[in-house]
């Protein structure tokens, strides 16, 4: 049995040691880790913790590279297809190049025709693929798109007739469109595609070298043609004393002689071109206009404005109701087509014959059309400002223009049409101004015409 003082030193060791389970942190310090105690990590441990925090975000970026791209592969099909300039982002062209497989090298069909294909002067890797799949020439528009953007072709497109056919693959098609057309022995081809200008069949002479003869010197006759040319071909007849053959050039693949004259290549053109309208000049023009002058007049608009054959008829009848008075009271026809043909005109004129090689034709001014000055010789293609018919043609219209406007869709009375801007290159028209107005805001968010007095015509039907 203990003494008092002996279960009083129990008592106070037993109030002094610490609960089960719970150690100070000196004694903590001194534990094994084999008998289960507490040891603090080291800056070594720590180190590899980090490590393996690494590798695995390493891991993590390996398989989002690996697995990525097939997975948003379609996401980025979509982009490219929409808009081709999302190409030139690396990792867009690798997922579509992963996607395309072998359709770069695919051909296009069986029909292995051969068909000239013409490049203008000036004229875009968009637009050249726009016409390739329109002519059934390019069937797989991301595939050439990816040919042109990825493997260099875009920059080195030469303007002038190409033979293609149905049958090659995208890649074969960019290869030929690289080539530059020549001369054949005595014989030269000269392409030119419908609706150009006159100043554009210029600035595309300059550019072959094999010919013998000045572009200058072709310019000149058909900017004031002699009478003695003009009385050798039945369409010139309504043609005004003193104009161009503005719109009365032909177009297609011509093969002459080397050593051809500026006259002679001239009357070439003027030849086809008789011969592909000599059915047409005894056909009664529409109403509200005069002559196959005027015809082919606003035929060079509806060149201009309507990229489908579908189309023609109905832009024809827009700008035909325009000159019904009980439809159109101003008589303003609203056509930017002629605004900026004016408008290059007086940039024209004020530059060296040979560099009209560099001048971009037909690029808006920049500026609304209604507030552009022209001179007062040109006064009349400032068709937000004069009424009527302008003074001439525009450029050279296609048979299907000429067509559209002998047998125009004047019957839906449409007054106004606006470009879609979703790469169907069609258009939405209109029988009213508040018709027009929806169309805007539901294929051009964001863009209205000019507000129009209810004694005034409302803005252009153009884009």
């Amino acid at each position: 049995m203990s003494s008092p003082r002996e279960r009083g030193a129990y008592d106070r060791a037993r109030r002094n040691r610490p609960s089960r389970g719970t150690f100070t942190r000196s004694q903590a310090a001194g534990r094994d880790v084999r008998n289960g105690g507490y040891r603090p990590r080291t800056p070594r441990q720590r180190g590899r913790g980090t490590l393996a925090i690494l590798a695995l975000l390493a891991v993590v970026l390996v398989v989002a590279v690996i697995a990525l791209p097939p997975l948003l592969g379609g996401f980025f099909r979509g982009l490219a297809e929409d808009n081709p300039d999302w190409l030139r982002l690396p990792f867009v062209a690798d997922a579509v190049r992963d996607d395309l497989g072998d359709r770069l090298d695919t051909p296009g069909g069986p029909d292995d025709t051969p068909l000239e294909f013409v490049i203008a002067p000036n004229t875009s890797a968009r637009q050249i693929t726009d016409d390739l799949v329109e002519r059934g020439v390019v069937t797989d528009r991301l595939a050439f798109s990816y040919v042109l953007i990825n493997e260099g072709f875009g920059n080195r497109l030469r303007a002038g007739a190409h033979a293609l056919s149905r049958s090659m693959s995208p890649r074969q098609v960019a290869e030929e469109l690289q080539r530059a057309p020549g001369a054949q022995g005595t014989r030269l081809t000269v392409a030119l595609r419908d609706g150009l200008r006159l100043e554009q069949v210029t600035a595309y002479l300059l550019t072959i070298e094999q010919l013998q003869f000045d572009p200058g010197e072709f310019f000149a006759l058909a900017a004031q043609p002699p009478a003695e040319l003009v009385a050798d071909y039945p369409m010139l007849a309504t043609v005004p004393s003193g104009r161009s053959l503005e719109g009365y050039l032909s177009f297609g693949l011509f093969e002459v002689e080397r050593d051809i004259d500026a006259e002679g290549f001239l009357r070439t053109l003027l030849d086809r071109r008789q011969a592909e309208l000599s059915e047409l000049l005894d056909l009664d023009p529409p109403a509200w206009l005069e002559d196959f002058y005027q015809v082919m007049t606003v035929a060079s608009i509806v060149e201009a404005e309507a990229a489908l054959d579908e189309e023609r008829a109905p832009v024809a009848g827009v700008y035909l109701n325009r000159l019904d008075p009980a439809q159109w009271p101003t008589g303003l026809l609203n056509a930017d087509p002629t605004v900026v043909y004016g408008n290059d005109t007086l940039s024209l004129r004020e530059m060296q014959l040979t560099d009209w090689i560099n001048f971009v034709f037909w690029a808006p001014p920049g500026r609304a059309m209604a507030e552009i000055s022209l001179r007062d010789d040109l006064a009349g293609y400032q068709t937000y400002q004069r009424a009527g018919i302008p003074p001439g043609p525009i450029r050279s219209p296609s048979r299907r223009s000429i067509e559209a406007v002998l047998e125009p869709d004047t019957e839906t009375g449409y007054l106004y049409f606006v470009a879609k801007g979703d790469g169907s290159r069609t258009h939405a028209f209109a029988r009213t101004f508040d018709e027009h107005l929806a169309n805007i805001r539901l294929y051009q968010s964001g863009r209205s015409p000019a507000p129009a007095s209810p004694s005034q015509a409302p803005a252009s039907p153009g884009p």
